[in-house]
């Protein structure tokens, strides 16, 4: 067998391969971010205060200054997952699956990032680390819940990712 070859099956080299696995982990991935989705109410003082905040920028146009009501404002959390929630629920409607989305695709897109990551870093294995992330029971429940958590981890893997591709 030639080295290039040999080489090729140790790591999974070929495209076909990468192809497979990147569809297999986009599949677990997906099914993971909307296995919950809309299912259920909002939770606790967390969701609806996230929620509160983005259907109060959405009624008053107001998306610089995110406020609980007319007399407290709320910048205690960075405004960047107020606005998705307000994107996704103009554009989705006022409901439970709406107000959650941009998490699901956040939680999907780190996954995908990470993949990209396993590709430089561990080439023989790049599925494992989305799998470990993906399974884990935090970025899971993040993925299902409204937290500012899930789009941070998001812009933070992008910071890594565009740091080892550099």
């Amino acid at each position: 067998m030639k080295r290039q070859e040999k080489f090729q099956l140790q790591t999974g080299g070929d495209a076909r391969s990468k192809r497979a696995q990147l569809i297999s982990l986009l599949v677990l991935l997906i099914l993971l971010a909307f296995a919950f989705q809309g299912s259920r109410g909002l939770w606790g003082t967390d969701e609806g205060r996230y929620t509160n905040v983005a259907l109060r920028m959405l009624d008053s146009g107001d998306y610089l200054f995110p406020s609980l009501n007319d007399e407290e404002p709320h910048f205690s959390k960075p405004p960047l997952t107020y606005w998705a929630i307000a994107g996704s629920i103009s554009l989705f409607g006022r409901n439970e699956w709406a107000a959650r989305l941009p998490n699901a695709l956040a939680f999907i897109v780190t996954g995908l990032l990470i993949y990209g990551l396993g590709l430089r870093l561990i080439p023989s294995r790049p599925w494992l680390p989305v799998l470990i992330y993906a399974t884990s029971l935090g970025p899971f429940t993040a993925a299902n819940v409204i937290t500012t958590d899930t789009l941070l981890t998001l812009w933070e893997t992008l910071a890594v990712f565009g740091f080892v591709a550099a």
